[in-house]
């Protein structure tokens, strides 16, 4: 059996902001460190085999905080990044909403089928985390691997493992910052969802961000 433990990044600034981050560069706050050492604490005693994280800093960051208590390297891979927003990045919301209302509100409504202005489609996405998380599946079979990523990703991997096509992710709820996903693969490619989107050991330090801020 080889267990997939895939983990939102802590706030980041740009979270705080209210800005659509996507690619764009932004560190955690203050908040955010705690929540991923909250997260660090609740993996430490969980059998990880191997850290693979978005070589975004928000995730790097994130990451470390588990890296350092089980005195591994992290492993970073463009394949587990955020959504490329294209002109979206870095703005703030209401920007957005007021400059390319449009795509905007189909990110808000039908996010399955959004397409931030010039940037990657949410299908493009799919295509991408599902590539990188089955390449990881193949080359870690009986491990367990922990994956450091962004909200739309695990969006996505939340479609799979609920049996949703990636154009149907309005029916599942988005992933708090820092929460925990789990899910075991068997050796035939079956698998059994354990926790998506665990958030109870932030206790009082749950961010659930309006949908849209990624």
């Amino acid at each position: 059996m080889t267990t997939l433990i895939v983990v939102r990044h802590g706030q980041s600034v740009s979270n705080l902001q209210k800005r659509f981050t996507g690619q764009h560069e932004t560190v955690l706050t203050d908040l955010g460190h705690l929540q991923a050492e909250n997260t660090a604490r609740f993996l430490k005693d969980y059998p990880i085999d191997r850290i693979y994280s978005s070589d975004l800093t928000r995730a790097m960051e994130t990451a470390q905080h588990t890296a350092k208590y089980l005195g591994m390297e992290i492993i970073p891979d463009k394949g587990f990044r955020e959504i490329n927003a294209g002109l979206w990045e870095g703005m703030e919301y209401q920007a957005i909403r007021s400059t390319y209302p449009e795509d905007y509100e189909v990110w808000l409504t039908d996010l399955g089928r959004a397409h931030p202005t010039g940037g990657e489609s949410v299908l493009q996405l799919a295509a991408r985390i599902y590539y990188a998380t089955d390449r990881v599946l193949t080359e870690n079979r009986g491990k367990t691997v922990a994956i450091f990523t962004h909200a739309t990703p695990l969006r996505m991997l939340g479609c799979r493992w609920h049996g949703l096509a990636p154009e149907d992710a309005m029916k599942i709820n988005g992933c708090a910052n820092a929460s925990v996903s789990i899910a075991e693969y068997e050796n035939d490619g079956s698998f059994r969802l354990v926790l998506y989107g665990y958030d109870r050991h932030q206790g009082e330090n749950v961010t659930e961000l309006p949908r849209g801020l990624v």
